[in-house]
């Protein structure tokens, strides 16, 4: 596959004849070019966008091809030379004028003050298409070029095959070492403990560092081939930094995001630290310790919960703001699908929670009371958020949903033969 990629470059290099430079239809659904833009061997030149001495800028477009073409053929060693014309500048191959650039082709609010600087970046970007155009009919050069690509494609696939045989080999290693306990320290008994995950676990970890490195491989010798020759050249150059601008755009986000992480890891650890101090307080009124007009034992379990519950929803809405990506529209998108999904699908769980604080709270029930509900006798195990647990005299447990027991009649039965007050 590499070595088929490579003879299709340079057939198109060889095949491509200089003056076959005639621009893509504005119609042509598959041009992504615009059709008032200058390009000579997939080189963007310039852009035109006045209109001068009654031609438009696809026609300026259309008279620059056919000059450069021209002016290409006859020179061995091309001299490109430009000079400002009145308020203009004019571009010239080999003495040859090809186009002319006005202010308004700058596209910018300041067209006459921009005119200088876009004419110089014009300058070089001639120079290097007309280079380039040079090269295509260098056949020894493209040969060479091939030549050098067939030996780094070589050594890209050896890096590659290497790459997947170190793999190999640190799997067996770190697999034998996860499967040997007995021979290492805690740190690798712990991981036997839980053996599949361990070996799950590296087996991804290695899986994604050879990959990674595969990625790399393959874009580093992209770059390289595209480099090579004059025709995929502008390829090669866009290709051989898209990793560099991902990379550091990574950085920069991740650098940006860390002050907005470290505010929101401290409204969270405030949060745990009212949440450990709300508990402590409500286990000593459980306990008796603490004697409240308003608040008793048995309403201080409920009564810790909602205060928990909602101290964390504020921590959440404090913190939103400052979660990496908040503003933008995909995250408040995705953050309104996942409390849709919540609300419909937590519809009856929180049914359930709402009949289980009005029970705790209505003191209807307590655990130790021996009561029957609808069918079932016997006495209250436990009284949670969403269920309610009663021990039978048979020895049975019966869970019973707080939604149900809140819709039926409680009879409070006298305590049973034997049982503890």
């Amino acid at each position: 596959m590499l070595t088929a990629w490579l003879v299709l470059a340079s057939g198109l290099a060889l095949a491509h004849p200089l003056h076959n430079v005639v621009p893509r239809l504005a119609d042509d659904p598959r041009s992504a070019r615009p059709p008032n833009a200058l390009y000579l061997n997939n080189r963007h030149i310039v852009t035109f966008e006045a209109t001068l001495l009654g031609d438009s800028p696809t026609d300026r477009v259309q008279l620059a091809q056919a000059a450069l073409a021209s002016a290409l053929q006859s020179a061995a060693a091309p001299t490109v030379t430009h000079s400002a014309v009145l308020d203009s500048v004019r571009y010239e191959v080999n003495g040859r004028t090809v186009f002319f650039m006005v202010a308004a082709d700058a596209g910018t609010p300041r067209p006459e003050a921009a005119l200088a600087p876009a004419s110089s970046e014009v300058l070089q970007r001639l120079e290097k298409a007309v280079t380039e155009a040079t090269e295509l009919r260098d056949h020894l050069r493209i040969a060479s070029d091939a030549a050098v690509c067939l030996a780094a494609s070589l050594a890209a696939w050896l890096l590659v095959r290497w790459a997947f045989l170190i793999r190999q080999h640190i799997g067996e290693r770190v697999h034998a070492a996860l499967g040997s306990p007995g021979s290492a320290g805690t740190a690798t008994r712990l991981a036997a403990t839980f053996s599949d995950h361990a070996h799950a676990a590296c087996r991804l970890v290695i899986n994604a560092a050879v990959w990674t490195i595969v990625l790399l491989i393959a874009d580093t010798w992209i770059s390289f081939v595209l480099l090579r020759f004059a025709w995929t050249r502008p390829w090669g150059e866009l290709s051989s930094h898209w990793l560099t601008e991902v990379l550091c755009h990574f950085a920069s986000a991740t650098a940006a995001a860390v002050p907005g992480m470290v505010v929101a890891g401290l409204i969270f650890a405030i949060a745990r630290m009212v949440s450990k101090a709300n508990a402590a307080f409500m286990r000593r009124v459980e306990s008796g310790d603490i004697t409240l007009t308003w608040l008793d034992a048995h309403t201080a379990l409920p009564t810790r919960r909602l205060r928990d519950v909602v101290l964390w929803l504020f921590a959440m809405a404090m913190a939103y703001p400052y979660l990496p990506g908040a503003e933008t529209e995909a995250f408040k998108a995705l953050s309104v699908m996942a409390g849709l999904m919540l609300s419909l699908g937590a519809s009856s769980a929180v049914g359930q929670a709402l009949s289980g604080l009005s029970l705790m709270y209505s003191r209807s029930l307590r655990v130790g009371q021996h009561v029957n509900i609808g069918d079932t006798d016997g006495t209250v195990v436990a009284l949670g958020m969403f269920t309610t647990r009663l021990r039978t005299a048979a020895g049975e447990e019966v869970c019973l949903p707080n939604k149900m027991i809140f819709g039926m009649p409680i009879r409070h039965l006298p305590a049973p033969p034997g049982a503890s007050p």
